[in-house]
């Protein structure tokens, strides 16, 4: 009988991490399907400790959430032009 392998779910978390901050504007929906199997994994392994949305100034393109100057803008500006996609996972 084969034996089983393991994979260090921390450096997932890098991969996709790294995948959400620095790719391309135009694969969101690449994007999508890596945070959906990270979400997957992290829920099924119990290692799931949420995420945050990059802000302005921290990923390629459109962030997750948008500040300015350090200050909270109004709720709804916050998400106006933004990526769901430009995650941080923890």
């Amino acid at each position: 009988m084969a034996k089983r392998k393991t994979f260090d779910v921390a450096e997932l978390v890098n991969l996709v991490n790294g995948i959400c901050k620095d790719s391309d504007p135009e694969y969101a929906e690449r994007r999508q399907g890596a945070m959906n199997v990270l979400e997957c994994i992290l829920h099924q392994t119990g290692n799931y400790k949420g995420f945050r949305y990059l802000m302005n100034g921290q990923c390629s393109g459109n962030p997750g959430v948008r500040y300015k100057d350090g200050n909270i803008l109004d709720y709804p500006a916050r998400f106006e032009d933004t990526d769901r996609t430009r995650v941080m996972y923890y």
